[in-house]
């Protein structure tokens, strides 16, 4: 990569929350602001607006609105809270084994559903493999390694390193329902872990050149955030903070270099594909799908057969990106797709003009100026993008596809650098609702704010009547301060995409303290839900006086765990 990129003026690049304003009307953005202030004054309570949602309502069973719940109410407890009528079950918690010789890891954030029996075309509601990402370590709970050791220099030893690899990575379990309760499912055909300690193969156009260090192999996957589940039945993980392990000081965020020299930095920040029926099956980095801090995956396939791929960079000023796939997929032969995604085109989104722009250095002479080949282009993905026409975007998240319509719904968290503090939900639709078009419309779906009640939208889900399920990220160190303050812990929101309440946030769910929900996902028959309670007292100073102790309680620990909810009408 050359130091023409370095030089690019960049206040020419237009930013997503200049045309997001130009989307609202000014009296949307008046009555927003104006909202916002009185919320926000000293003293000042929520907005009457903001409390209809929460009103009594005639049906127990219904909100004012119609909505199949009674809105809970944000709150500050140590505990899950859910509506009347639903509970939930706690399937794995960090320290449970999930195999004879393997634990369920730390801070799981994806967790997708595929049934037992997929791979021959059957849906089972009742029996299926959970496939869970887990992001990111803590030093403290794992190795009671506080921040005032990281600021003091102390010197990890092996074994505690060891530990931390072993605690993120992909975990996949079976999981059963018996008796209306899902429990986790001891069976060693399927359950397994994938670390940071696990070979990796690095597969695509990047694999095997001078930027990957001519190697084809990794040595694990981390930083694993979010994902998705392809149609011929495997897991797609992003790896999505890689840069938390290594520094350009030469020093790991988590130390992991007081005892590993050889890191290669260049081989993290892909996507991972895993089959989940397959034990032995070896997991693939993607590279062709480009390297930047991935949130998620979200997979369909065109009329013409092509697999179409949509990618989000959580980073301010980064790109949304969609991957379509050389090859048709083939629904009669899983086998002929399990490469699919490693030869076809990348591109970015160019919110301005409503194009997709690509990235291809053989095709794009502003690539050529930057870079001197393909790989190059691939392993520095987000400033390639950006060269050729993509918009810089305000934090994109979770990325997913509404099975009625095809439209492509996309949360941008937040962009506190541009005063974006509390997030905006997007929605594009295709030309000709044809994924593989170069152009696209887009609107704001939803925008986060006081009015709305949520704030800084993460990770999206559908269930099976088109409604929006919306898992919020305040971040730890803003959670209940300042202009965060009036949303409490971080929550589930369900909105719906049409009829008179479309755009409306309806609070189902809220967390225990400092925790971030993650990786909602339904049943086929949409009875249940599975999701990741992540980095529940992530706060804590000190190992023996956490700010959490969810899920057990007592003295122990906060454990993040994945949950199954019920209570759902089919």
């Amino acid at each position: 990569m050359s130091n023409f990129i370095m030089s690019m003026n960049e206040n020419k690049l237009s930013t997503l929350e200049k045309l997001i304003n130009k989307k609202l009307s000014r009296r949307e953005l008046l009555e927003t602001s104006g909202r916002s202030a009185v919320l926000f004054a000293a003293g000042a309570v929520f907005p009457i607006r903001f409390f209809e949602i929460f009103k009594p309502a005639p049906d127990k069973n219904l909100s004012p609105y119609g909505v199949p719940f009674k809105p809970v109410l944000p709150s500050t407890e140590d505990k899950f809270i859910l509506p009347e009528g639903f509970d939930y079950t706690v399937i794995r918690k960090w320290g449970d084994k999930i195999s004879a010789k393997e634990d369920f890891g730390f801070n799981n954030d994806f967790a997708g559903y595929i049934s037992i029996d997929h791979l021959s075309g059957g849906n089972s509601s009742d029996d299926g493999l959970l496939l869970i990402n887990h992001e990111y370590p803590s030093p403290l709970f794992i190795n009671n390694y506080s921040d005032e050791d990281f600021r003091n220099g102390k010197i990890k030893t092996p074994e505690e390193v060891e530990k931390e690899k072993k605690s993120v990575g992909i975990c996949i379990i079976r999981v059963k329902k018996a008796n209306g309760k899902w429990l986790f499912a001891e069976d060693e055909k399927y359950n397994r872990r994938i670390d940071a300690t696990t070979p990796v193969k690095l597969s695509g156009k990047a694999s095997g050149t001078p930027e990957m260090k001519l190697m084809e192999f990794a040595a694990g996957t981390l930083a694993n955030c979010s994902g998705g589940i392809t149609p011929w039945g495997t897991l797609l993980s992003g790896e999505e903070n890689f840069q938390d392990y290594f520094s350009a000081e030469h020093e790991w965020e988590y130390r992991w270099n007081d005892t590993d020299k050889d890191f290669i930095i260049e081989h993290y920040g892909w996507v991972v594909e895993v089959d989940p029926f397959d034990k032995n099956s070896v997991p693939k980095k993607r590279t062709s799908l480009g390297r930047f801090r991935h949130e998620n995956v979200a997979v369909g396939i065109s009329d013409k057969g092509k697999a179409i791929a949509y990618m989000g960079d959580d980073k301010v000023n980064e790109c949304v990106y969609k991957f379509i796939s050389k090859n048709r997929y083939d629904p009669d032969n899983r086998s002929n797709n399990m490469d699919i995604l490693d030869e076809g085109d990348l591109y970015a989104a160019d919110f301005i003009n409503n194009k997709w722009q690509l990235i291809d250095f053989e095709k794009r002479d502003e690539l050529k100026k930057a870079f001197v080949s393909q790989a190059d282009v691939l392993v520095n993905c987000d400033k390639a993008a950006k060269l050729a026409g993509g918009t810089e975007c305000n934090r994109p998240e979770d990325i997913e596809i509404n099975p009625f319509d095809k439209s492509v719904f996309v949360s941008f968290t937040n962009n506190s650098k541009k005063d974006d503090y509390f997030g905006s939900i997007v929605r594009i639709i295709e030309k000709n609702n044809d994924p593989e078009s170069m152009d696209f419309e887009w609107e704001v779906f939803a925008k986060g704010g006081a009015d709305t009640g949520f704030s800084c939208p993460d990770n999206l889900t559908f269930d099976n009547d088109g409604n929006l399920w919306v898992l919020c990220d305040i971040s730890t160190g803003k959670l209940n301060k300042n202009e965060y303050a009036p949303f409490k812990n971080n929550s589930l929101f369900m909105i719906p995409t049409t009829g008179p309440d479309k755009g409306k946030a309806f609070l189902f769910a809220t967390g225990p303290v400092e925790s971030e929900m993650c990786g909602g996902t339904f049943t086929p028959d949409g009875s249940a839900m599975f999701l990741s309670v992540q980095h529940p007292g992530e706060g804590s100073l000190t190992y023996d006086n956490p700010t959490s102790r969810w899920p057990s309680g007592g003295g122990d620990i906060p454990r993040p765990a994945v949950i199954a909810i019920t209570g759902f009408k089919k």
